[in-house]
């Protein structure tokens, strides 16, 4: 077993069984985009904002951010060998992958509320 934290077999498991989400996911919302009777953003929002796509589309969205994060890390790790601009690369995908994640957290909370 490797001691080094940003390398080996949990990286790649997170990245399959976030790849395996993200597709059920987007299967589960084509089946249900092609079965409505009406186009509209009243419907849209109605469905996103139901209790259960809610928690699915949020898992979704983690899923998406774990899977973005693991594979630009491994780009970073493989391609830039300047420590200092490598650490610089990765807090800049944090923080965007964070805010992105916070950004959603605020959609989903707040549109349910009001």
């Amino acid at each position: 077993m490797s001691l080094y934290i940003l390398e080996g077999l949990k990286p790649w498991v997170v990245q399959r069984v976030s790849a395996v989400y993200i597709t059920l996911f987007l299967f589960y919302s084509f089946y249900c985009s092609i079965n409505i009777d009406v186009v509209s953003y009243e419907h849209w929002r109605d469905w996103l904002f139901h209790p259960f796509n809610s928690i699915t589309f949020g898992l979704f969205v983690v899923a998406v951010l774990f899977h973005a994060w693991v594979g630009m890390r491994d780009v970073i790790l493989d391609y830039i060998h300047n420590i200092m601009l490598r650490m610089f690369f990765l807090a800049m995908i944090v923080g965007v992958l964070v805010g992105c994640g916070l950004w959603v957290i605020r959609i989903l909370l707040f549109s349910m509320v009001g």
